[in-house]
């Protein structure tokens, strides 16, 4: 915020120097202007050499400047400065001409003069709207919003919009939204948001796009973070949040939600890692499990996610967030009505043990975690959930200190059966034939 106001001061500056400068040029202003084409209405053959306070263009409008509302059936052109109101029926311009007949040095100079061609106030247009500098305001339009510079604001567009530099504000657009330098607000479009700096904020899209968000994670304490919620979000360095079906987070030190997850661990001595949420979750650890419980004879599962605190060495203790997709099995001889199969999803909190001593470290690991798995008979249609859900606590240890990441461990569940009819099932331990809640176990082996 003290950012957004301090930049906002500077440019409403180097506005007030700009009309300062028409006024001792002795710009000349008309309270009223009326004009069929340019060149063919009340400012006579040079109507851009004229700032107006009100401006009818019954087909195109050109003037220096406009200082209150503007109206062109076709387009409005203002050279220098937009301050209030265009509405056109195809485009409005703001900095058009501004540097016509100009060579590069002209140019350059002219911009090193402080020169700016704002606008304060709003454009409507029914395809397109330009400003060559800066948004004070709003675009609405049709098609697409331009800002050369800096929005500080609002853009609503049919197609798309831009801007060139930074956003403080807010992007809305039906197809893609694009601030090349950073962005401190929102973007919303149906397919894609971009931004190759930083994302201060929110992007909503099919497809999000950020150079590096920042969070709680980060090396400097306190910064900014951003969100990102979409099909596929991208980041090359990803301290804050995404949310979708798939999330690249780069250098990930923030929170990934989704089907699948890609990251890389972060850099900056001191600091944590991030979470990933998803079936898979590709870029640090996986580890398999074969194991038995208390109701499927046999149990595989995959299990991937990362580590939080590598770089704290303080740490007495190494934590994980992990998650598990298990796969269980009863062939015939354990359930006398046939084959069943149950498929999972777990989310695990691991710790394991800190050691000075290589072979030591790591050598054993508490764990807690909470499960979902649906049970399905092989001769049984599926047609509906019949859900399990359990939470565990665990327990294990390597089996020698030559077999490396081999680990022999024992877990206590409590399990909740919420089908819609009651669990009778024989499995490997009997429960009571009532019981739709029961205390169970699971003795196996992980690979870590």
């Amino acid at each position: 915020m003290l950012k957004y106001t301090f930049l906002f001061l500077i440019e409403l500056l180097s506005i007030a120097s700009v009309e300062a400068q028409l006024t001792s040029n002795r710009i000349p202003h008309r309270l009223f202007h009326l004009s069929i084409t340019p060149g063919f209405g009340t400012n006579g053959i040079q109507p851009g050499s004229y700032v107006n306070h009100f401006s009818l263009n019954l087909t195109s409008g050109y003037s220096l400047g406009n200082k209150g509302i503007e109206i062109g059936g076709i387009s409005n052109l203002n050279v220098e400065i937009t301050r209030g109101f265009q509405f056109a029926g195809l485009v409005n311009l703001t900095g058009g001409n501004a540097f016509a007949g100009m060579n590069n040095k002209e140019v350059q100079s002219k911009k090193l003069g402080g020169f700016e061609a704002n606008l304060i106030g709003g454009q409507f247009a029914g395809i397109l709207n330009l400003v060559e500098n800066n948004v004070f305001g709003a675009q609405f339009s049709g098609l697409a919003n331009i800002s050369r510079n800096a929005l500080f604001g609002l853009q609503i567009a049919g197609l798309s919009n831009t801007v060139k530099k930074f956003t403080f504000g807010v992007q809305i657009a039906g197809l893609s939204n694009s601030t090349v330098g950073a962005i401190d607000g929102i973007q919303i479009s149906s397919l894609l948001n971009f931004t190759q700096g930083q994302l201060q904020g929110v992007q909503f899209g099919s497809i999000n796009n950020a150079g590096f968000i920042e969070g709680k994670n980060s090396a400097l304490a306190g910064s900014s973070t951003g969100l990102q919620v979409g099909l596929l979000n991208l980041a090359h360095k990803m301290n804050g949040f995404q949310i979708g079906l798939v999330n690249f987070g780069g250098q990930m030190q923030g929170t990934q939600i989704g089907l699948m997850n890609f990251y890389r661990s972060g850099k900056e001595v001191g600091t944590k890692d991030g979470t990933s949420i998803g079936l898979l979750n590709i870029g640090q650890t996986l580890n398999l499990k074969v194991f038995t419980d208390d109701f499927f004879y046999t149990n595989y599962s995959l299990i991937t996610g990362n580590g939080k605190n590598f770089r704290i060495k303080s740490d007495r203790y190494t934590t994980y967030i992990m998650n598990e997709i298990s796969l269980g099995y009863n062939p015939k001889l354990i359930n006398n009505d046939g084959n069943s199969y149950g498929l999972g999803y777990g989310v695990n909190y691991m710790v394991f043990n800190r050691s000075p001593i290589p072979v030591m470290n790591e050598f054993r690991y508490l764990e807690t975690g909470v499960s979902f798995k649906h049970y399905q008979d092989a001769n049984v249609k599926l047609d509906r959930l019949n859900p399990i859900i359990s939470i565990k606590v665990s327990y294990g240890s390597k089996l020698s200190y030559k077999l490396g990441g081999y680990y022999l461990f024992g877990a206590i569940t409590f399990n909740k059966w919420f089908g819609s009819n009651e669990l009778t099932t024989e499995s490997i331990v009997p429960k009571p034939t009532d019981a739709n809640n029961w205390m169970g176990y699971q003795v196996g082996l992980l690979i870590h």
